[in-house]
């Protein structure tokens, strides 16, 4: 392999085959990248047909759909020019922070270059490895013009294979060239591509491909275990949905080695990029049944100002708790049903769900709407004041489906509200719900007045009526008193790869991060000593309580030492348990609940 760490010249000429194709691609707005690997930035070069007027704005997005927080995309571009495509230059201004302005000339086309730095590129003694393409973060858009059509070009090098959800191009054949189409910018930047050095497995679903693509640290990674969750999880939901509303599906799994537990990740409309760390239990079974039930609730059944996107701001609503702890509810619910778990583990996780609702003071201040609509104030993409509504939209999903199910004699639950506002938003072709759609839609599924119950859920601070619910499906809770002792950093943090450390995603008001002087936007460079993304940390997975870590931290590009002591959290946890006195009614209803049949 020959070293290619510098930049590849990228060739202008289309390589489209057929006059319509190449016709078609003149159309789209055309973005070409290429990866320079010894500088580990993309360059972006956009070109923009069809001008009309005398100017031309570019932005770049300053959050990404699903993470709801502000970014600083910005502060990563960089030597951005404007050009006609003969190569007289234009006057370019920078009117703001997200924004570029061309003066036109006259011309008709134009082309923008910029380069994205600290972007997600690897390399191994100096050859090329990988590189992974994150389309708000890179991508900028042209102003008043998101809904045109785009073409992507990836220029990779002749080893590299190309992953990523849109439709591909017709090309000719070359190793470099890898050519992608997409309706608009907001579904080409919603596609994550990963290429280079990964493993892959691919299995179909009812004809449909799905592919499992695999890169980092995985050695060790159980991929056939892995794979199979992927499977049973897609043939288990896409059942449920009865609507599969991909052509293809990408899972981008990024793994940080075999030490420690657990998963995130982040969904888009045909893939979802999960980061492993260890093992592949039961935590990651969660996590990608979560991100794969998004297809259907928040991508496509959503509220109305998530999609189009305003990329300049906060995009708010009270719903996300429908539109994140609902989809827990079912990605572990639909588990159970598709036989990943047993009744005794499903209920285990709803009473430990249970008990982190029960052990956060917050629940008696801030409502499931406030965490939502203020997740934005708040710092992290959990939701605000320290109430999550990942853990109390789970739970009010819960009570919702019960008491439907109480109220109807069975005959309806919650599974028809989501399939009702799923067919509202035209499978994600027409506009998302509005604010109080899912109270109307539960209502009327009902067929009686649920608002009073709905308010106390989802608008109230009130305990939730678990003792009432529960009773529906012949279920008791019951309060552990031995109390679990669990590390509470207070603070989230999550690997920055291109920085090169763990950012800091939020920061907890007084936990034991704020009280060490950590604040949200840190980038903890090393831990005692050992660089912050080594393998083998235990700040982010398992960290110790009993001695302080000495962290060196970077803030507005100024280096400090920050002495760091996890705290204790002290939880009580809750048990839930079948009734042995219950009704034939009261069983029938929990075995509909759990079997999702009638």
């Amino acid at each position: 392999m020959r070293n290619r760490a510098a930049v590849l010249s990228l060739g202008w000429g289309m390589v489209l085959l057929g006059l319509a194709c190449t016709a078609q691609a003149a159309e789209r707005i055309r973005y070409d990248v290429t990866s320079d690997v010894a500088n580990k930035q993309f360059e972006i070069k956009i070109t923009v047909p069809e001008i009309k007027g005398p100017s031309v704005s570019l932005q770049i997005p300053t959050w990404s759909p699903g993470a709801y927080i502000i970014g600083n995309f910005a502060a990563s571009i960089a030597d951005v020019s404007a050009a006609t495509l003969d190569g007289r230059a234009l006057a370019l201004t920078h009117p703001d922070k997200l924004t570029w302005t061309v003066e036109t000339q006259g011309a008709k086309e134009i082309r923008v270059t910029y380069h994205v730095k600290n972007s997600d590129i690897e390399a191994v003694n100096g050859q090329p490895k990988r590189a992974h393409i994150s389309g708000p973060r890179t991508y900028m858009y042209v102003v008043n013009r998101k809904t045109d059509p785009t073409f992507l070009m990836v220029n990779a090098f002749p080893e590299w294979k190309v992953a990523t959800s849109l439709d591909p191009a017709a090309l000719e054949a070359r190793p470099t060239m890898h050519g992608f189409l997409a309706p608009n910018y907001d579904v080409m930047a919603d596609a994550p591509v990963e290429m280079g050095d990964y493993a892959e497995k691919n299995f179909t679903v009812k004809g449909v491909p799905l592919k499992v693509v695999l890169y980092g640290d995985y050695s060790q990674v159980d991929q056939d275990k892995l794979t199979g969750y992927c499977k049973r999880v897609a043939e288990t939901e896409t059942a449920f949905m009865g609507d599969i509303p991909f052509k293809r599906y990408v899972f981008m799994f990024r793994s940080s080695g075999n030490n420690g537990r657990g998963a995130g990740g982040l969904e888009h409309l045909g893939s979802t990029e999960i980061t492993l760390r260890g093992i592949i239990d039961d935590r990651v079974r969660s996590v990608i049944a979560h991100e794969f039930f998004h297809l259907w609730n928040v991508k496509r059944a959503r509220p109305r100002v998530l999609g189009p996107f305003d990329y300049t701001g906060p995009n708010h609503t009270r719903n996300l708790w429908w539109s994140e702890g609902v989809t827990s509810y079912y990605g572990d619910l639909l588990s159970r049903r598709g036989g990943l778990n047993t009744d005794d583990e499903y209920l285990n996780h709803l009473g430990a769900t249970i008990g982190q609702l029960q052990n956060t003071p917050a629940r008696l201040k801030v409502t499931a709407d406030d965490s939502s609509y203020k997740v934005w104030d708040g710092g992290g993409s959990q939701g605000y004041g320290q109430l999550s509504y990942y853990t109390k939209g789970e739970l009010i999903g819960l009570c919702l489906d019960l008491k439907i199910r109480e109220v109807t004699g069975n005959r309806h639950s919650l599974d028809d509200v989501m399939h009702a506002l799923y067919l509202q938003c035209g499978r994600g072709e027409k506009p998302g719900f509005d604010e109080d759609d899912i109270k109307k839609t539960a209502n009327r599924v009902a067929g009686t007045d649920l608002s009073s119950f709905y308010d106390l859920l989802a608008r109230s601070t009130e305990e939730m009526p678990f003792t009432e619910c529960l009773a529906y499906a012949g279920l008791t809770l019951t309060k552990s008193e031995t109390p679990t002792l669990t590390p509470n950093p207070g603070a989230a943090f999550f690997p920055d790869m291109p920085a090169g450390g763990l950012r800091v995603r939020f920061v907890s008001a007084g936990g034991a991060a704020e009280m060490a002087g950590l604040k949200a936007d840190d980038l903890i460079v090393t831990v005692d000593g050992k660089p912050a993304l080594d393998p083998d940390g235990t700040l982010r997975r398992n960290p110790r309580t009993d001695t302080p870590y000495e962290l060196v931290v970077e803030r507005d590009g100024q280096k400090q030492n920050i002495t760091f002591k996890v705290g204790v959290n002290r939880t009580y946890p809750f048990v839930l348990k079948p009734d042995a006195g219950a009704t034939p009614r009261q069983v029938h209803l929990r075995e509909s609940w759990l079997s999702g049949k009638s």
